[in-house]
This record gives structure tokens, sequence and C-alpha cells, in this order.
């Protein structure tokens, strides 16, 4: 058995096998290689986490913005309905129409709400007991009030899907959470301990003084500079007004020729 991610698995090459009784309903193991499916899922938001006396009603309601994931999940229905509708003949010894297996296929509840999708995965319970681990952090297991009184309400799951439950009027894909871990997800990445490197801190202020020394160099040579430019500009100036001064003389001399 191994743990495959939903972006790794390729749906094509799943196998159903022919339908075993299993209580009142039928199930057909699904496999991929030869192994059974469980999947990690990406990183989901609790949303709700419902436990009851009844264990068909046990689940963890989460939301998410991975379309990906939610296309994976609608996927994983339609290769179940294409699979039933193929092996039709072979496990119900007669062709059903794709409409009628269609329309009597459940597939998975998702809600759609401004680019944020909501689901639920069903939680294994035996006699009032929760069967799957759920771990911290620090890979320790946990209790599932902790996780449902926890503020931090990210959750990486590994999904079992067993396969396809047969039902009298309705059939559906069988799946239910194997394991969870709670994750810490920071917007940020702060060092908890003083992580300062002193010994660089005493370069870095030398370095400073010696910018400011050359900078006010700068700055001097910046005034000289422009000192300098200034008297050109006003010399250049000077000697314009004399040439027009000129240039007039020389015409009110032609107007008296005139």
């Amino acid at each position: 058995m191994s743990t495959i991610s939903y972006k790794d698995l390729n749906i094509d090459d799943l196998i159903f096998n022919k339908p075993e009784r299993l209580g009142n309903s039928y199930i057909c193991n699904l496999y991929h290689n030869d192994d059974l499916i469980y999947i990690q899922s990406p990183i989901l938001e609790v949303a709700n986490i419902n436990l009851s006396d009844d264990e068909g009603d046990n689940y963890i309601e989460v939301n998410t913005d991975n379309k990906q994931f939610i296309d994976f999940l609608l996927e994983m229905d339609e290769n179940c309905v294409k699979c039933t509708f193929n092996n039709s003949n072979e496990w119900f010894k007669k062709d059903i129409p794709y409409e009628a297996i269609d329309n009597m296929y459940k597939e998975k509840d998702v809600y759609e709400d401004n680019n944020k999708y909501s689901t639920k995965f069903r939680i294994p319970v035996l006699n009032n007991k929760v069967q799957c681990n759920i771990y911290n952090n620090n890979k320790e297991i946990i209790d599932i009030n902790e996780l449902n009184n926890n503020e931090n309400k990210n959750i990486i799951m590994i999904l079992h899907f067993k396969g396809l439950r047969i039902l009298k009027e309705s059939f559906y894909l069988d799946c239910y959470i194997n394991q969870i871990k709670v994750i810490n997800v920071n917007k940020y990445n702060i060092l908890e301990q003083y992580s300062i490197i002193d010994s660089d801190l005493n370069s870095d202020i030398d370095e400073n003084i010696f910018n400011e020394e050359i900078n006010e160099v700068l700055e001097l040579e910046k005034e000289k500079l422009e000192k300098l430019e200034k008297e050109k500009l006003e010399k250049l100036e000077k000697e314009k007004l004399e040439k027009i001064n000129q240039i007039n003389k020389l015409k009110e001399e032609l107007e008296k020729l005139n």
C-alpha cells in the first residue's frame, strides 16, 4: 500500500473488480496497479465536524479554493459511471442504458460560492470510536475533539477510495478518511530565536560612516561644479548682451546714413 497525491493519480488506470456481496449491499473494490487507493488531499480548511450515534452520519466538512482537487473528485465520479456502463453486461448480466446508470449514481456533493468550494468526507466510526488516526504538527496522535477545538483549521487528509457501493436503487463511490494531519500555515516565516549576525553589525556601521564621508566629499564637488557652471553661464550671458548692444549701434548708424 502506498499513498498517491491526487495530482499524480491517472484515473484511467483504475480498475474495479466484480461486485461482491458485503452485508446488505455489493462492493466493487477499486485498485491501482493491484494496490488499494489511498489519496492525499491538498491543504483543506475544516468548516465543521459532525459526530453522532448514527455511524453513517459522521463526517468532516471542508472548504477549499483548490479547483484542481475538486475537479479530481468530480472526475472520479464520472469514471465510476463510465466503468459501470462499460461493465454492466458482465456485472449485471444485462446492458443498462448510460442515462439510467447516471441517474442511479449518487455523485459527491460539492458546493461553490465565489470560487470557494465545500464538500464532506466520511469519518469511519465503529462502536462509537473514530477509526482514523489524527496527528498534530509534531506527528503525535490527538483526539478528534482536539481537532474540533483547535484554532488552526488547516488539515491534510489521506482518503481511502474503497470502491463502488451498490445498493438496490442507487450506487456511489465509497470513500472515507484514513488519516488526518493538522498543518500550521503561516503567512510569514518568523524566526523565533535571536538570529541577527552581530559580527557583521560593526562592519556595516563602519561602512555606513565611510559612505557618509564619501557623500560629503561628493556633495562639495557637486557644489563647486554648480558654481563654475553658473559663472560660465553668467559670462556667456554678459557676452551675449554686449554683442546685442554692438549690433543695435550698428543698426542706428546705418539708419543715419540712409
